[in-house]
């Protein structure tokens, strides 16, 4: 599979306040009436714990540059993701500044995927910040910037 290119997006939620985040490149769109997005999260974390008691979801797109943001909210190590970072509160979820697109998903479907769950997203809103984006491809980020229009 590392030879799929993948977005790498910052999947957050709040409970309780406390905001919480991880990094996801299992994301997809999936329908377009209604808006619906389609995202799997490991079993083995506590995110998908937290999802399942907010039951809705930010999703922060990264934009090309962003890689060490990724790197942040992968790793197991780090108990406050968010200490150090430009992000503001959207309608009760973690905003990340700077993304390329950011996505808030209000209702939530949970399907079991094997050691991971499957979430379908119904989209309250989405709105673009940039246009390039971060993607990960052959264990590598890469800055996706579009091709100049001749």
């Amino acid at each position: 599979m590392a030879r799929v290119p993948a977005p790498v997006t910052v999947i957050t939620t709040a409970v309780d306040g406390t905001p919480s985040g991880t990094t996801v490149s299992a994301f997809a769109s999936l329908s377009i009436m209604p808006p619906m997005v389609v995202l799997a999260l490991d079993n083995r974390g506590g995110m998908i714990d937290r999802v399942r008691t907010a039951g809705r979801i930010g999703v922060n797109i990264l934009a090309a540059g962003q890689s060490d943001i990724a790197l942040r909210f992968a790793r197991r190590d780090l108990t406050d993701r968010f200490a150090g970072l430009a992000w503001h509160d959207d309608h009760g979820l973690p905003r990340i500044e700077g993304v390329a697109a950011w996505v808030r998903c209000d209702q939530l479907t949970f399907e079991p995927g094997g050691d991971h769950t499957i979430i379908l997203g119904t989209v309250t809103a989405a709105q673009t910040g940039g246009v390039a984006s971060l993607a990960y491809h052959l264990r590598q980020f890469q800055d996706l910037v579009p091709a100049p229009v001749p």
